[in-house]
């Protein structure tokens, strides 16, 4: 059947990826540019031995947790995430949820140096927002992955910009997963397409 839900589903995909926009400084630039730019920017970090933060909610905050995951133990960039459930019910009491992130920032001593990514299929949550004018009150590096509507607070506020014009909550979240993934790979030279062996992660046989 041509016009089956699941050929439906792939076809949105890949037009979610190819109709993304980025942005460097509020700015429009190619995919090609900013992906080269935000690799450098990662270099550098790793250079220097200094951190990346990951922020998210929900299914966001799970990725969060994935990307800190992936970036520390394989591209040996040191990542956080907030996930720490004491951690965050305790700032989150303390002060206010939508404030939490923030004050994490200032408890891990966030420098100019390192680079805060944010993940937010509207780019509107107002933790999120908190945390994007934050670092650009305080001269921080900050990379923004959002969706949905094309005005978003996201867009505006963060240096590094990956906007995924897509309409339902599902499409911009794999959507923003599969970019996360091509920065990763990028950094550490990982290609799909010219390759004949399988990766394994495992420290016994590890090969990337």
């Amino acid at each position: 059947m041509e016009n089956s839900y699941h050929k439906n589903y792939y076809k949105s995909i890949t037009e979610g990826l190819t109709n993304s926009t980025f942005c460097i400084d509020s700015i429009d630039t190619s995919g090609e540019l900013f992906f080269q730019e935000v690799n450098n920017l990662l270099l550098e970090i790793k250079k220097k031995n200094k951190r990346i933060y990951f922020f998210g909610n929900g299914a966001s905050a799970a990725f969060a947790n994935h990307m800190a995951l992936d970036f520390s133990k394989n591209g040996k960039i040191l990542s956080r995430s907030l996930s720490d459930s004491a951690m965050l019910t305790a700032i989150s009491n303390d002060y206010s949820y939508d404030a939490a992130m923030v004050e994490f920032l200032k408890i891990e001593g966030v420098s100019s140096e390192d680079i805060v990514i944010t993940i937010s299929s509207s780019g509107n949550s107002p933790n999120i927002v908190n945390v994007l004018k934050h670092c650009k009150n305080n001269n921080l590096k900050s990379i923004s992955l959002s969706g949905l509507k094309n005005n978003n607070s996201s867009i505006m506020l963060s240096n590094y910009s990956i906007y995924v014009p897509m309409k339902t909550y599902g499409m911009v979240e794999c959507i923003h997963q599969i970019f996360l993934h091509l920065i990763l790979d990028k950094l550490m030279e990982i290609t799909e397409w010219n390759r004949e062996g399988e990766q394994n992660m495992n420290a016994k046989d590890f090969k990337l």
